[in-house]
Formats: C-alpha cells, structure tokens, sequence
C-alpha cells in the first residue's frame, strides 16, 4: 500500500530531498519495514513541526542549494541521473551540503527519539573471516579488539558456526520483526545459504549471484565513454528481469535490493567480499535486520590485463583457471570485518543494541562486542564456552527488550 505523501510537506522540502523522496514514495511496496517506518514517522513528525521551527530547520540546506547551481528538476522529478549526480557532486559546496544534510536529519532522528515512538529491537552480527588462511601473528583487529574481549570455545568457530546459525534462524520470534527483518545471509560461498531452515532466511552469495552478475557485467562493458550513454544503460539494467537470473525464488524487495547494491558500484559486481561488506552495509542501513551473517571468502588472484578494466569479467577475458589468493584475501577481510563493524556502529537502529561475533574459522575463540548487558554472559562464563551456550547468549539477546 503507497504512502499517502503531503504534497504542502513535500513543497516545503529543500530542492535537493524532492527526487529521493519522489523515488521512495512511487516505489513505497518495494522499501523495507524499516525503511517505512523511518520514512513516514520523519515525516509525520516534520509535519506536525511549526513553520518557524521546520524553516530554521532546513535553512541552511537552502541557503546553499540556492549557490550549488543545481539542474531544473521540477517537483515531479523522481530520480536524479548519472549526469544531475555529476553536477551536484562536483559543485564546491557538495561537502558543506552533505555535512549539513546529516546534521539535519541528526535533529529529526533526536526529536523523534525524544517522542519515543519508534521502538527498535536488538540486534546481532556474525562476521566470519575466510577459511583455509595461513595463521597470522599478532591482532587481528586492533580497532576491534580494543572495544571488545576474546572469548575460548569448546570447538573452532568453523565447526559451531552451522549449529550457531541454524539455532539463531529458527528461533521463535518476537513481536514485531516483519519476516524479511528477521534474519540475513551476506556470503562469498553458499555455505549457510544452501542450508535449509525454517522459517527462511535472506541468503545472498556473490557465488550463487554469478549468472545475475555477469548479465551486469556485459550490459556495462558496452558503456561509451559519456554521461548520457551511462545513462541510458543504467536505465536499462533497472528494468532488467531479474527473476529468471536469481538462484532460487526472493521477494522483489530482495531483488530489487540487490540490482541496487549491483549498481551502486564499490567492488560488489567484481569481487566477493566487497559483496559481503558493502550488503551488510546497505541492509544494516535499509533493511536493519535483527541478525545478520557476513562470511568471507577466499577470492582468485587478479589476472594480468583483465583484472584492470573496468566492469571486465576475468574469466572471460583470461581463460587462465583461476589460482586462491590467500594473502589477499585475509588483507581484504581483515580490514571489511572492520567495515561492517563501523557501518552497524553508525546506525541509529544498532548502535548501542548490537551484539557481535567476530571469528576466524579455525580458531577455538570468538571476539565478543557489545553493551554490558549482551556481552557479560559470554565473558564471565567459564571457559571454554560450548557452542550450547553462546546460542543461548546469542538468543537471549535477540529477545531481550531495549528503550526506544
């Protein structure tokens, strides 16, 4: 069912909101529950702000969109091009507007976290380095390993992981997380999301992703080297069917998530664990699941020529079987383990309601962060932990309630 927009509210908006949010609200079925929620209370509670309070509210977004030089859009305008993009991004202003756009919509986050009407539920991430990597001395995550504490396992993280994931999947449910909220799958290789569980998950893998991918793949090769071109292939990778090049069948939502993250750029078409980071990021920011899973992979060692062309599939322009890099591999996770961390962390629906699990397969511990509340009964039981037990931990979280 469509949001029924304010078109008065609408108006009133700064130039530069109206396109995303024309976009938002024509394709309202296709948003998340959480972006929903989001979308209409901002909205709910800008309307209900007097005049004098939403003009200063915005006025400084105004003040310099009247300076960035910024295209004709007309109020019906629901999409910005590659081109309208180029132009906002390359205006001297765009960082002092995006600075101020954040800190604006700091204010409307605050003021309805002030009303306490949006109730958030907590939250857990599962991070799995690659498996098979050479043992590195030293920390792993200095960043990480500062906020958190390691905890001993009964057994390598590799081996609890299928039960820690199963468990977590099927559990029963609190009141209300919608079912595609519940629990998400970001992987390298299809090992969690070939299994079968019930009720089902959001299991993406850039392996299983491969025929959806290279269809992308060779639409863009054939991009010439101008705007308009770039744009009318963008277009028409957004009305590509993608039903028929998924592995098996996902709510349009998810598919229409994914030709997203594909388009988007950041590494997600060509390598697999820029996949795995930049999903997590984007679902921590659209979708909020209540639990997530980010698994690492081994990628191939880049090929001479081919591995420097954009948008180049490796495989068809080098017939060379492809040999495992594995200590690129470990630089490349060890460092988007982070990333997923950080993305969560920025988040108004996980920060300070995220319990997360970070591990090597082959390892017999687990790096434990979080509140106090999610992490002590890890870090004060005995050890080492059974993989009974950090289930329980992990469970027990995920139905525990917080503040607003």
């Amino acid at each position: 069912m469509a949001y029924q927009v304010n078109a008065a509210l609408l108006n009133k908006l700064p130039r530069t909101f109206v396109p995303a949010l024309n976009e938002q609200f024509r394709n309202w079925d296709l948003l998340f529950p959480a972006e929903q929620r989001t979308i209409s209370t901002q909205m709910d509670w800008l309307g209900a702000l007097p005049d004098n309070e939403f003009r200063v509210l915005f006025e400084p977004i105004v003040t310099l969109e009247k300076e960035m030089n910024l295209p004709p859009w007309n109020p019906a305008t629901d999409r910005l091009s590659v081109t309208d993009t180029g132009i906002l991004v390359r205006s001297p202003h765009y960082q002092q507007w995006r600075a101020q756009v954040e800190r604006t919509f700091e204010k409307i986050d605050a003021g309805i976290a002030a009303q306490g009407k949006l109730k958030r539920s907590n939250k857990l991430i599962v991070a799995v380095m690659p498996p098979g990597l050479a043992s590195h001395p030293g920390s792993l995550w200095p960043k990480l390993e500062a906020e958190g504490k390691w905890v001993s396992l009964a057994a390598p993280f590799g081996d609890v992981l299928p039960a820690l994931y199963r468990g977590i999947a099927e559990r029963e449910q609190g009141p209300g997380i919608e079912p595609l909220e519940r629990t998400w799958v970001l992987e390298y290789d299809p090992r969690l999301s070939a299994m079968q569980v019930n009720p089902p998950v959001v299991s993406l893998s850039f392996d299983q992703l491969g025929p959806l991918r290279h269809e992308f793949l060779m639409r863009l090769n054939y991009v010439k080297r101008d705007l308009p071109t770039l744009d009318l292939t963008y277009d028409g990778l957004r009305r590509l069917d993608l039903q028929p090049l998924f592995p098996e069948q996902a709510p349009v939502g998810v598919r229409e998530f994914t030709r997203n993250l594909f388009l988007s750029g950041n590494g997600a078409l060509l390598f697999g664990n820029s996949f795995v980071q930049w999903g997590a990021s984007e679902a921590f920011r659209r979708a909020a699941p209540q639990a997530t899973f980010c698994r690492f992979g081994v990628r191939p060692k880049l090929k001479p020529f081919s591995s420097v062309v954009l948008f180049e599939d490796q495989n068809r322009a080098n017939p060379v079987k492809d040999q495992p890099d594995l200590e690129g591999s470990f630089i490349d996770a060890q460092l988007l383990m982070e990333y997923v961390y950080l993305s969560a962390l920025r988040g108004a629906e996980y920060a300070g309601r995220m319990l997360v699990l970070a591990a090597v397969p082959e390892q017999n511990r687990v790096l434990v962060l979080g509140p106090d509340t999610a992490t002590k009964p890890l870090i004060s039981s005995a050890p080492p932990v059974a993989t009974a037990a950090l289930l329980d931990a992990a469970r027990s979280w995920l139905v525990a309630q917080t503040a607003g």
